[in-house]
């Protein structure tokens, strides 16, 4: 009698894990068998894994004879690539500016848009920094500043001042004019007499300063 009979199933391959910082597809991987040869392994599980996390595979290797043996495979999809730094240009403005949240690219996530703790609108004169925060949702950040300058170079609106007339004395009040930015009534001021008690004409010079560097005269 001759008995072929094989009872020895396939080595049992040691698997390193599959790594991917966005996704990770695993190939099916091989070991050997006395008899069979060379052998692919088959599994259930999925092969490719587009979330973050740790998972494992299971393989079934068989060497078609009745004998089969499994080994593990991890599978590793770890984001640890911060998103890209942008060079933010200064935001400039006069009087008054809202500021948009910039956007940059990530490995994974794509378009990215910026988070801030700080304000978005500036109404006053100056230059501020805004800090901003690009955030990919997988534990990786990564931060920008940007410039915000608010100027005010345009003068106080010229008024036309009306003739004050009196017969025996005259008294001046001071006039008013708006600010550009701020639409703000803004009171001249002068170094002239504001009364007068004698015969004749006289000319008051009224200066109109809105605060931010801006004089205009009448």
């Amino acid at each position: 009698t001759v008995i072929v009979d094989d009872v020895t199933a396939p080595v049992v391959p040691t698997l390193a894990n599959v790594t991917g910082e966005c996704s990770a597809t695993a190939t099916p991987p091989t070991t050997t068998d006395v008899c069979a040869g060379t052998i692919t392994a088959t599994t259930t599980d999925p092969l490719t894994y587009n979330t973050q996390g740790t998972f494992v595979i299971t393989w079934t290797f068989n060497d078609g004879n009745g004998n089969t043996s499994t080994a593990t495979q991890t599978v590793i999809v770890d984001d640890v690539t911060a998103p890209v730094v942008p060079t933010l240009a200064d935001v400039t403005a006069q009087c008054s500016v809202t500021v948009t949240p910039p956007t940059t690219t990530d490995t994974c996530a794509g378009t990215i848009t910026a988070t801030t703790n700080d304000p978005l609108t500036y109404t006053t004169q100056g230059t501020f920094v805004i800090t901003w925060t690009f955030n990919d949702g997988n534990g990786n950040s990564s931060t920008a500043t940007q410039n915000v300058i608010v100027n005010n170079n345009v003068a106080p609106s010229i008024p036309t001042l009306a003739d004050v007339i009196g017969q025996c004395s005259a008294t001046a009040v001071a006039p008013t004019t708006t600010n550009s930015c701020s639409g703000v009534t803004i009171t001249a001021t002068t170094n002239d007499p504001l009364t007068y008690s004698t015969q004749g004409t006289f000319v008051i010079t009224w200066t109109f300063n809105d605060g931010n560097g801006n004089i205009v005269t009448a």
